[in-house]
């Protein structure tokens, strides 16, 4: 199988999961050292930190080949059986016409076997989305063969990975430090032919479900965390969640998706409060250091119409309910502002030259008025005064 993306979702969840269920996992990557390192060793720790203690896993079958070999990455999909993606939902357009070819020659060497393409990426219809950017590249003659034997089931996607860093990643670039716990949901209807069968990997007839309620409580929780946390010169997430004032602000938030997702999804109150609050506790674990920055990177993406922030707050409204603790969200990212981050400078800069009327409809698809607009706004003082460095 391919996996295109060898980073730490790559490796840490997609690798680890298809090496154990018997597959020759295939690293599509640009990164040489990383593609020499997986090449010459053939294997690598994942390194799994739960509050009950550490568990080590050799994952093996595995070897790499670099992006830019384009015939090489084209022949290897003659011969996959299932191709998954961990490349950050910004670079599915990249990818998009290599995997393009590669069908293509699948359909030039007219097989007539099923071959499917997950997007593990933190994105609503991510494969979908995927599948649009494919068939862009893919030329009208070859269209009805990719229709009819290559799907694009969508999924969701979740584990929390340390970024590279810790001492003993320096002596050890492959080794994937994250939590035990790790999800990859897959919507059943989105194959063609048969699912394969993976242990850990769940499929499932209600993806919506799954999909809003890990995007609109966890990543929104983290993404707000981060962006708080970053107003008040925190580091570290788990730093930032012990700031009684950051706390208030995203339980809050949690309370108010979690009864959108009840109304939206039919929910049980108590299960959706239990996930909640493992949400929390995983944010918590001390073992894992993770920077705001890493978090709260491309504010621009976590601010548009469809995604964590927005797009709770805009349903909360829908069914009747004030989005107070999202919008004081929603400005903390507006306000967002890390040097290193390029989306953030230009939100910066697009404040401050054209206003935040126009990024709202810009970048957040709120027409001047709209009634999460205007609470936005609201909030947008009170987080540049009440959190800010001490």
């Amino acid at each position: 199988m391919l996996q295109f993306g060898a980073g730490n979702i790559g490796r840490g969840l997609i690798g680890i999961l298809m090496s154990q269920a018997g597959y020759t996992v295939t690293f599509v990557d640009v990164v040489e050292p990383l593609i020499e390192a997986i090449n010459e060793r053939g294997q690598f720790t994942v390194r799994e930190i739960d509050p009950a203690g550490t568990k080590e896993t050799i994952v093996e079958h595995i070897q790499a080949i670099n992006a830019k070999a384009e015939a090489q990455v084209i022949e290897a999909f003659g011969q996959a059986e299932l191709v998954t993606t961990a490349v950050g939902p910004g670079v599915l357009r990249v990818i998009a016409p290599g995997l393009a070819r590669g069908l293509q020659h699948r359909a030039e060497l007219n097989l007539d076997t099923p071959l499917n393409i997950i997007a593990c990426e933190n994105l609503i219809d991510n494969s979908k989305i995927l599948q649009n950017y494919v068939l862009e590249h893919v030329p009208p003659e070859y269209q009805a063969y990719v229709r009819k034997w290559v799907g694009f089931p969508c999924c969701v996607v979740d584990r929390v990975v340390i970024p590279a860093g810790k001492p003993e990643q320096e002596t050890d670039p492959l080794l994937v430090i994250a939590e035990g716990q790790g999800q990859l949901v897959v919507d059943r209807a989105g194959f063609v032919g048969e699912p394969p069968v993976i242990a850990g990997m769940q499929l499932t007839d209600q993806l919506a479900a799954y999909v809003e309620q890990k995007i609109f409580t966890l990543n929104m929780a983290h993404a707000i965390t981060a962006y708080l946390g970053y107003r008040k010169g925190y580091e570290l997430i788990h730093l930032a969640l012990q700031d009684p004032q950051i706390r208030q602000v995203v339980t809050g938030a949690l309370a108010e998706v979690s009864a959108v997702l009840v109304k939206r999804h039919g929910l049980d109150p108590a299960e959706q409060e239990l996930y909640a609050g493992r949400v929390l506790k995983r944010f918590e674990n001390s073992a894992l250091p993770d920077p705001v920055v890493r978090v709260g990177r491309e504010p621009k993406r976590k601010l548009a119409p469809t995604d964590r922030l927005v797009k709770p707050a805009t349903l909360a409204l829908e069914v009747g309910l004030t989005p107070s603790h999202l919008a004081t969200g929603i400005a903390a990212a507006l306000l967002y502002d890390a040097p290193d981050d390029h989306e953030a400078v230009e939100l910066a800069r697009d404040l401050n030259e054209k206003g935040v009327d126009q990024v709202l409809a810009d970048v957040c698809g709120l027409s001047p008025g709209h009634a999460l607009a205007e609470l936005v706004k609201e909030n947008i003082t009170d987080v540049r005064s009440l959190f800010s460095k001490q």
